[in-house]
């Protein structure tokens, strides 16, 4: 994986506008009193009376019909609106209180922005475990099945689209190609990635050369999240890497993580088993050679690499 050259994203925030706590001017509501009656002035004023400590001669005008009228029509709206309440429930207009739907509005958001991808299952050969504890298969001169709890050389990878769609897209599409399959884990630098991608066959490597446009960083390079290599800017191919740690100085430099690595099942294990893809070559991987070479460079330079027997679709 080429570090790169880092390149700096800005982000823009979008300043709501500031709004009043209120919809209407205070000149309006009065305009509403007074559309009641000419005499309903003598209420308003004696409110504004209240909080003002000089004399005011109006408030001395009979002022009890205006109130009366003014309490009749609060006492109608609040009729009104329980009606249109009950009216609304009745006919399953209203079934939940507001505060009900403002959270379920944001719980629905919350797993818009959060949503599944498919979780593709990968067999690997060439564990890097005791000899002793490995089951060797016939079809594979080295397969090892390592010796951990649910005794597996199988994990998964679940893709998370909101985090990468393109890059997403891509990695489905090499897994129905069947691109995986016998692919090295050619470069394993523990703590820090195990890196995959590159076929085993150049002629299958040539079909794929195209360069991928980059996806935002979404998700974060921490432990088992999964990540395209890069060499630049909009320079994705095939190449993936696995955080075998938390690399989030890696957020920075526009690598934006695709999926991660599930947890063990009963079938298949989680990173104990990425954490055992062999690591006695380092770096000495030459990826020029792989991709002219393939096959014939891996099995004669470096016949102890993991690889991947298959990768297919669970779900």
């Amino acid at each position: 994986m080429d570090r790169g050259t880092s390149a700096d994203v800005e982000m823009h925030s979008i300043q709501q506008p500031q709004r009043s706590y209120r919809d209407k001017p205070l000149d309006s509501i009065l305009d509403i009193v007074e559309e009641i009656d000419a005499n309903d002035e003598v209420a308003v004023l004696d409110v504004m009376s209240a909080t003002n400590k000089a004399p005011n001669s109006v408030s001395n005008r009979p002022s009890t019909l205006p109130k009366v009228r003014v309490s009749i029509l609060a006492l109608i709206a609040l009729v009104l609106l329980i009606v249109g309440v009950s009216y609304g429930k009745a006919n399953g207009l209203i079934s939940k209180p507001i505060a009900t739907f403002s959270s379920e509005l944001s719980n629905n958001n919350s797993n818009e922005t959060t949503v599944e991808g498919r979780i593709i299952e990968f067999t690997v050969a060439n564990l890097n475990t005791n000899r002793g504890q490995c089951t060797y298969l016939p079809s594979h001169r080295l397969e090892c099945v390592p010796n951990h709890d649910n005794s597996t050389n199988k994990f998964r990878i679940q893709l998370h689209p909101s985090w990468s769609p393109r890059g997403v897209a891509r990695f489905e599409e090499l897994t129905r190609a069947q691109f995986w399959n016998e692919v090295r884990i050619f470069r394993v630098v523990p703590q820090f990635v195990s890196q995959f991608g590159l076929s085993s066959y150049p002629s299958m490597q040539q079909e794929w050369m195209e360069e991928l446009e980059d996806d935002p960083v979404i998700g974060s390079n921490v432990r088992g999240t999964v990540t395209f290599a890069t060499s630049g800017k909009n320079t994705r191919t095939t190449q993936i890497f696995i955080n075998t740690a938390d690399n989030t100085f890696l957020d920075r430099q526009g690598f934006s993580p695709i999926g991660e690595v599930l947890d063990g099942g009963n079938e298949y294990g989680g990173m104990e088993v990425v954490d055992e893809f062999y690591a006695g070559y380092g770096e000495k991987p030459d990826q020029g050679l792989i991709r002219s070479n393939g096959m014939e460079y891996l099995n004669d330079n470096f016949p102890k690499l993991s690889f991947f027997v298959k990768a297919e679709f669970v779900q």
